[in-house]
């Protein structure tokens, strides 16, 4: 009779050190991508184990005369498509903006790639899609043109 209860006190200490284990594996594999800063003149996109499809679309930046929207990257590994979209100049609180519109620019990113382009006064929307799992950040800025 003891001998049964020490192997079932052994199996109940290996089963439950089994789930415990499982537990706190699934917490190291969480995958994050979104934007931790999102001001009229600055977006940081953060991705952590971010999966291939991810994808978010925020707005606005605003760009005022003179100015160039600038994005660097620092992606320890992946890739990262982002995209610039201008938004309709007047827009309702009755109607959503339109998504749809080509972007102006557009940037494959991978590891520390950047572009940077001088765009027309006015609002723009962000759209990021994840091309490979990706770990990092992006950085969007809006910055004076020289």
């Amino acid at each position: 009779m003891k001998r049964i209860r020490t192997k079932c006190i052994v199996c109940l200490s290996v089963t439950v050190l089994l789930v415990l284990s499982a537990l706190a594996l699934t917490g190291c594999g969480k995958s994050v991508f979104g934007l931790n800063e999102n001001t009229e003149k600055r977006m940081v996109i953060e991705a952590k184990n971010a999966q291939k499809d991810a994808f978010f679309s925020v707005g606005s930046l605003e760009v005022d005369e003179g100015e160039k929207i600038e994005i660097s990257s620092d992606l320890k590994k992946g890739s990262v498509r982002v995209e610039i979209i201008g938004m309709p100049g007047e827009q309702s609180i009755d109607k959503l903006p339109e998504m749809d519109g080509e972007p102006i620019i557009t940037a494959d990113l991978t590891t520390t790639d950047g572009c940077a382009g001088t765009v027309a006064a006015g609002s723009y929307m962000l759209s990021a899609t994840c091309l490979e799992k990706a770990t990092g950040t992006i950085q969007i800025e809006v910055k004076p043109a020289e």
